[in-house]
This record gives structure tokens, C-alpha cells and sequence, in this order.
């Protein structure tokens, strides 16, 4: 009786374990096998690290836009050397002329024939100067008039001198040029003479004169300065 007893619970214990056996067999459906973490690698010897697949590359636009920095980072640049210049230092000068030719600074007169009149103007960057030559002289035996421009140019700059005299006693001429100098030191001078010879002409000889002060290389800054001289009656 004990021999059956213990031969039915033999073949009881047998059956249930099959039965388990298939319980957690493969799941035909594929849903255990999705959550099954033994998919992932498990480094050797360390059975609770997990090594998880290496990060995907950034694309080629993100790595231009932001580990280059291309595009913006030009603009950066020079706004950061903008940023850069001291703060309150001046601006550069402009050698520009500030006026034009029919708008010159006006000197007045000097007399082209007696005296020795004399007119200095300074200055910085371009600029248009004009000076009226007089005939003073109305004696039989006239006179030529005669007028001298002589220009210093401040130390490390050069300017050049351009003068032009009109054709008549009335106007003022702005292209045609008379006379001028360019040299490459800082010494410039010129001459005319025009009018009357051994004797009277009978006319008037009176002539605007345009000054040209022309900046050719060097500092144009307002502490630089060139100094202009109009000599009446000489050359």
C-alpha cells in the first residue's frame, strides 16, 4: 500500500514538472522574446553592467552649425573686433575736400603787381582754396601780374598743389589746370605770370585763382596740418 502510494506521487511529480517545462518554454508569439533583457551584451565577468550600443554620429549640418560654428561665427568675429577698438578713440580723419571748387574758402586778393601781399591759409585733408590776383599797376609802362603758391605739407604726409587761373577777368576756372607741383617731399611750389608786357595792354588783368590741395598719402587728422602760402607780385 505504501509501495502505490509512493509510485502515484512519483508519476504526479513527473507530470507536473512537463508541465512547468512547457510553461516556460519559447514563446511562439515573439512577446517575451522582445522584453528579454539577455538580448543585451553583458560585459564578461560583470553580470549587472550593461554596454549599451555606441551614440549615433551628428549629421554633417549639425557638425557645421554647431561644433564649427560656420555662419555666425564669422559674423562674431568681426562684431568681436569691432568690440575690439578702444573705446573713445577718434575716427579717422577724412582726406576728402569738405568744399568744391565754386564753393573754395576764399582768401580775398593779393595785388599781382605791387607790393608784396601776402596770404596764409592751414589746413587738413583736401580742400579748395580761391584767391583774387589784382591788377594794381595802370601806369603807361605796365607790369605783368605775378602770384606764388607755396604749400608745406605736414611731416609723414604729402599732399600735391594744383592751380588753376581763369581765362578772364569774370569767373572762375575749376578743370583747365595752370600750373602745379607734385612733388614727393614736403616742399610744393608754383608760379604764373600773365597780362601786360613792356607795355600797357589797355586791359583789365584782374583773374580768380583756384587752389587745389590735393592728399596723396599720410595722415589727413586735424593736428596735421598743411600751411598754404600765396605770395602777390613775385615768383
Amino acid at each position: 500500500m505504501q509501495r502505490a502510494s509512493l509510485r502515484w506521487g512519483l508519476l504526479a511529480c513527473i507530470g507536473l514538472a512537463a508541465l512547468i517545462g512547457c510553461a516556460v518554454g519559447t514563446d511562439p508569439s515573439g512577446t517575451l522574446g522582445e522584453i528579454d533583457l539577455a538580448s543585451v551584451q553583458v560585459e564578461a565577468g560583470d553580470e549587472n553592467s550593461i554596454v549599451l550600443p555606441p551614440p549615433s554620429q551628428p549629421s554633417d549640418d549639425a557638425a557645421t552649425d554647431e561644433d564649427t560654428g560656420t555662419g555666425d561665427l564669422d559674423g562674431g568675429t568681426k562684431d568681436a573686433a569691432i568690440d575690439a577698438a578702444p573705446d573713445g578713440a577718434p575716427p579717422l580723419a577724412s582726406c576728402t575736400s569738405p568744399n568744391a571748387c565754386l564753393t573754395a574758402t576764399d582768401l580775398l586778393s593779393v595785388s599781382g603787381d605791387k607790393n608784396a601781399d601776402v596770404k596764409v591759409l592751414q589746413g587738413a585733408g583736401s580742400q579748395w582754396i580761391k584767391v583774387r590776383v589784382t591788377e594794381d599797376d595802370n601806369s603807361v609802362f605796365g607790369t605783368e601780374l605775378r602770384a606764388k603758391f607755396e604749400l608745406q605739407s605736414p611731416t609723414g604726409t604729402n599732399y600735391d598743389l594744383f592751380v588753376y587761373r581763369a581765362g578772364g577777368s569774370s569767373g572762375q576756372e575749376c578743370s583747365a589746370v595752370t600750373t602745379s607741383s607734385t612733388s614727393t617731399g614736403g616742399f610744393d611750389t608754383a608760379s604764373m605770370s600773365w597780362g601786360e608786357g613792356t607795355i600797357s595792354n589797355g586791359s583789365n588783368d584782374d583773374r580768380d585763382v583756384s587752389i587745389e590741395v590735393r592728399w596723396v598719402s599720410g595722415s589727413c587728422a586735424p593736428a596735421s596740418k598743411w600751411t598754404l602760402t600765396v605770395r602777390g607780385n613775385t615768383n
